[in-house]
């Protein structure tokens, strides 16, 4: 029960950040790339960057931020999955000069509505 509701709340915000950053201009390349390193939730370009994006929801912020949840070790495996995807995927990564790894915090009032939505460059 509470794995199918965390995966229904972690497509949710997924879906929250894809809207959220397209509507800032960036560009989806891929949702939820897989490879046998792991998952990047998304990937978006601002047309000079391909942009790894770890994204975190969580509702109310009683029990810590989604920002906590973004931990070293996170990252490390954003990193090695990212790396993997520009190995396996040359295709496109050949067409970008840099790229970020960036996070996208969503935290929703107890209603499920947007309490807010921080964006972090270059985390």
């Amino acid at each position: 029960m509470f794995k199918r509701e965390n995966y229904s709340k972690g497509k949710n915000g997924e879906d929250m950040a894809r809207e959220f950053l397209v509507n800032k201009g960036y560009r989806l390349i891929e949702m939820n790339y897989t490879n046998k390193l792991g998952e990047i939730d998304l990937i978006v370009t601002d047309d000079f960057t391909l942009i790894f994006v770890e994204v975190k929801l969580k509702i109310g912020d009683k029990f810590g931020t989604p920002e906590e949840m973004i931990t070293k070790r996170k990252l490390s495996q954003v990193k090695r999955v990212a790396e993997g995807f520009l190995v396996l995927e040359k295709q496109i990564a050949k067409k970008f000069d840099k790229y970020r790894i960036d996070g996208v915090c969503i935290v929703l009032n107890d209603d499920r509505t947007v309490n807010r939505i921080n964006h972090y460059e270059n985390i």
